[in-house]
C-alpha cells in the first residue's frame, strides 16, 4: 500500500466556511464520514455535501491556478 501526501490548500485563499473548514481538518487527520457526523452532532449525508463543497472549492481554485 502506498499513500499519497495531499497538501491541504490554506483556508484563506479558498475562503471555506467554519464547518467546511472543520470537515477538512478532520480529513486531514484521517476520519471518515461516519466518525466526523458523530463527532459533529450531523447526519452522514450532510458531511458529505461538506466534504462535495470543499473538493468543489479546491477544484476550482486549482483550475485558476494553471498556466
Amino acid at each position: 500500500m502506498t499513500a499519497t501526501l495531499i497538501r491541504l490548500p490554506d483556508p484563506e485563499v479558498c475562503r471555506f466556511s467554519s464547518m467546511e473548514a472543520n470537515v477538512l481538518r478532520r480529513l486531514g487527520e484521517g476520519a471518515g464520514i461516519d466518525t466526523m457526523a458523530r463527532e459533529l452532532g450531523l447526519a452522514a449525508p450532510l458531511v458529505q455535501e461538506y466534504v462535495r463543497s470543499v473538493l468543489r472549492k479546491v477544484c476550482e481554485r486549482a483550475d485558476q491556478q494553471r498556466p
